[in-house]
């Protein structure tokens, strides 16, 4: 029988001890690869989460914005019937592209993307004020045209009191809108 030399058994050591640390070595390699992948994840996931957040609020923005440009061009309506009626004559009051630019603005925006079903009633309330608007003016026009010199006066102050109503509940509208749409302004990052 041979025995084995000191050296050969030192050797064997050696390499048992290598194999060893190498596979506890690939190991730690393979669990920091785990982790800065798991790192990066949470990172692409949190930037997502924010972009959502941004996307969520700019829409939200969006739909107080058009609320707002429908319900100050009812307003605007309403002070120049309350002028005009001052006045008893008929200048140029139908407003009726601007308000059905606006109309179209508010019907096309998309309004599911509020993710708020009470939000999204209260946004979709807009077009038909702004209808009612339309129709007020055009129902003014026709009036006055159809009506006595002497009596324009009066015919201005009735529908100069129609929209004055429907201005009152645009306003009211727009409020409700706006705290369904909880936009904290202190949050919000800058508009650029």
């Amino acid at each position: 029988m041979m025995t084995a030399s000191p050296w050969s058994d030192a050797a064997a050591w050696v390499q048992a001890v290598g194999t060893i640390l190498a596979v506890i070595g690939a190991a730690w390699v393979a669990a920091a690869d785990a982790r800065a992948a798991r790192l990066r994840e949470e990172h692409v996931s949190a930037e997502l989460r924010r972009r959502e957040e941004r996307d969520r609020r700019d829409v939200r923005t969006s739909a107080r914005n058009l609320a707002i440009l429908a319900s100050t061009q009812i307003h605007d309506l309403h002070l120049l019937l309350r002028d005009e009626a001052r006045r008893g004559r008929l200048a140029h009051v139908s407003p009726s592209r601007g308000l059905m630019a606006t109309e179209r603005l508010l019907t096309t925006f998309a309004v599911q993307k509020l993710d708020d079903a009470d939000a999204m009633v209260a946004f979709a309330r807009f077009p038909s004020l702004l209808a009612s608007a339309e129709e007020i003016c055009a129902n003014l026009e026709t009036a006055v045209r159809a009506a006595a010199e002497d009596t324009r006066g009066e015919i201005f102050a009735d529908y100069a009191s129609q929209m004055s109503r429907l201005d009152h509940v645009a306003k009211q509208r727009l409020e409700e809108l706006e705290h369904m749409l909880d936009l904290d302004e202190t949050n919000a990052p800058p508009q650029v």
